[in-house]
């Protein structure tokens, strides 16, 4: 899957890129950090090449800055070649981007990529500015192509040019990693451009944006339906301390253990409008979170699993809030998202008034949404192009995530597996018990991802048990395993709660 085109340049040769399909010519020894600068580019230009030295982190490492088509620019750090352990990693960005982010460098954990031997690219996806502003996109359909999918794949083409440059020999695998926005460029990847990696991890996956944003811009409506009373949400603190309270003690040992979170709450079962405490208005709203989002009388996107009602990080940051906690952007980042997904990307009007828009017509809202669709969506479940070419997907999510329902993962997922009966072969999901979005909550939210991906594609390991961590300020303070769905981690009766050995996967 990984290309091997080859390159015959010296540090005074040109280098010419076209439609970023790199020519196939001869590999020559690896150059130093500085004579790629003396290197002449057609599509880029590399604004800063620097040797760093090694870190207490990181060993030393060329860093090279640079741009393609005038927008979108990048980050790429190349090991030294005695370094290399032939392999290229790009990371995702998350929410807008709107900066040169690699989210690699956030999930490698205690080995940094570097360390592991990994040249390591990153991009803002075409556009400057906060990642929760979305005004760059304003009657910019080039910008939004190549936000929505463009962006990545030229990045990772001209970075892989790079890297064949510099060590003077072929990449033997390429990987992606991302979350969030990151997660749904994986799976862009996986559905747009099969070749481009051999294996992909898609964490908390942004994959549906119109539909994500239509849940957003609901759960506003139920908690701010006064645009100009962004004061108080319907769900106060106190409302979503006893939703929290009520489903724990129904549902909080159905894996056996007792530890403030739930190893499945799918099979949670409780009526949320019998809990006593709540207003008729909370009732409602919290129907519209866990219920998820509809336009007329179909379901577009999914809400919430139990969790996470009272994590700072999870409704108090993403679906409550409070007044004005973003500043100008709103008091929470479901309204932030949601209102300028809608303002900027969908509808092209900086006036566009969350409070008003009628969800009552679906033919309505899937006609002003369509162009949207088109080009940011990762929603198609048929990955024959990625299985034909080879490729590894592993999905991954928080049970407790307060920002992407995590039943919208599993759906996707589903949707493959239904398509495919050989699906398992090449694509799997693991969901994490307690944990937030991408990581964060009361439950284990680290896993070697990367490892796990490249066992799956360099060994033929399929991902089975993996070792979820807890870290804490003293190192590790649990762990627990996590399994393919649907199989989840159950409490063996006998051993210590916080070791991953006293859990076995077990079917629903």
């Amino acid at each position: 899957m990984t290309p091997t085109r080859r390159l015959a340049v010296s540090s005074a040769a040109v280098l010419t890129l076209t439609a970023f399909a790199p020519a196939a010519v001869d590999l020559v020894p690896a150059l130093a950090c500085d004579e790629l600068t003396a290197t002449s580019w057609s599509g880029f230009v590399l604004d800063e090449v620097t040797e760093v030295e090694a870190g207490a982190n990181d060993p030393a490492h060329c860093r090279v800055r640079g741009t393609i088509d005038e927008e979108i620019h990048f980050e790429l750090l190349l090991p030294l070649a005695e370094d290399w352990n032939g392999r290229f990693l790009m990371g995702g960005g998350g929410g807008f981007v709107g900066s040169v982010q690699n989210q690699a460098l956030q999930f490698a954990g205690p080995v940094s990529v570097l360390t592991r031997g990994f040249a390591t690219v990153g991009t803002d996806t075409g556009h400057q500015g906060p990642g929760i502003d979305a005004s760059w996109a304003l009657n910019r359909p080039d910008r939004e192509v190549n936000f929505g999918h463009r962006a990545v794949h030229v990045t990772a083409e001209t970075a892989k040019t790079i890297v064949r440059l510099f060590y003077g020999r072929d990449i033997e695998y390429s990987y992606f990693i991302g979350c969030s926005r990151g997660g749904g460029q994986a799976m862009v990847s996986s559905q747009r451009y099969p070749d481009d990696f051999d294996g992909i991890v898609s964490g908390a996956p942004a994959y549906d944006w119109p539909g994500l944003g239509a849940f957003f811009l609901q759960t506003q409506q139920a908690l701010y339906p006064d645009p100009n009373d962004l004061a108080t949400p319907v769900i106060t603190d106190e409302a979503a301390a006893i939703l929290e309270a009520a489903i724990l003690e129904a549902c909080d040992g159905n894996d056996g253990v007792e530890d403030g979170f739930m190893t499945n709450p799918m099979a949670c079962d409780i009526d949320i409008a019998a809990i006593e405490g709540l207003t008729d208005e909370q009732r409602a709203a919290a129907e519209v979170i866990y219920g998820g989002a509809r336009a007329g009388d179909r379901h577009i996107y999914p809400g919430f699993p139990f969790g996470g009602e009272t994590e700072p990080a999870g409704w108090r940051s993403w679906v409550t809030g409070r007044e004005m906690q973003l500043g100008p952007a709103g008091p929470n980042l479901h309204y932030a998202f949601g209102t300028q997904m809608y303002k900027y990307i969908i509808f092209d009007d900086p006036e566009f008034d969350y409070s008003t828009y009628d969800f009552g017509d679906y033919f309505a809202w899937e006609e002003d949404t369509r162009r949207a669709r088109a080009i940011l969506n990762a929603t198609d479940t048929d990955l024959s192009g990625f299985k034909t070419a080879g490729g590894k997907l592993i999905l991954w999510t928080g049970w407790s995530d307060s920002a992407i329902p995590a039943s919208g993962t599993i759906n996707y997922y589903e949707g493959v597996a239904a398509g495919d009966d050989e699906a398992d072969d090449y694509t799997r999901l693991f969901m994490l018990p307690g944990v937030l979005h991408c990581a964060g909550g009361p439950g284990p939210d680290f896993v070697d991802w990367i490892a796990a991906i490249q066992s799956w594609v360099e060994e033929d390991e399929a991902p089975e048990r993996l070792v979820a961590t807890k870290f804490g300020e003293s190192g590790v303070e649990m762990q627990r395993p996590v399994c393919p769905w649907p199989a989840y981690a159950a409490y063996n009766g006998t051993g210590d709660p916080k070791q991953e050995d006293s859990f076995e996967c077990v079917a629903p």
